[in-house]
């Protein structure tokens, strides 16, 4: 039982343990948030849409959260896609739900160059990194 006015974590707890979890993300991502804006036209009529922001440039570490991937009938469509987890530094900027991530290096050799899409972004009342669960969308993979 802990001393009236005396918690049994120190104050400074996460502070001490999130350089850890940050050792511990052997990979790099870039997050970048779609553009806003109307966009440009080109004399030709081609329209390009608002330039995406970077909001995240940094370690990560990326883990499947499982290994098959899910079938989803949208329309008359099928949809595969294959869920992730990707912990970030717990004080990279704000990420949203539809935030666009790439990963850039990663020690597994078929990682880089995969685009996966925040769909949630993990709460805790303790945080030593900040955990997003990310979907990639493989319906066109080829």
């Amino acid at each position: 039982m802990p001393l009236s006015g005396h918690t049994p974590i120190h104050p400074r707890w996460s502070e001490h343990h999130r350089p850890v979890a940050t050792g511990t993300q052997t990979g790099t991502c870039t997050i970048r948030r779609p553009g806003t804006g109307d966009g440009t036209q080109d004399p030709d009529g081609t329209w390009h849409p608002p330039a995406p922001t970077v909001v995240y440039a940094g370690p990560c570490r990326i883990t499947p959260q499982t290994d098959d991937a899910r079938y989803v009938v949208s329309g008359e469509r099928r949809v595969t896609t294959r869920g992730y987890e990707v912990a970030i530094e717990w004080d990279a900027a704000e990420i949203l739900e539809g935030d666009h991530l790439t990963v850039d290096t990663a020690r597994d050799p078929r990682l880089p160059d995969t685009e996966l899409r925040v769909m949630d972004v993990r709460m805790a009342s303790e945080q030593w990194e900040r955990v997003l669960v990310c979907e990639q969308d493989l319906t066109d993979a080829a």
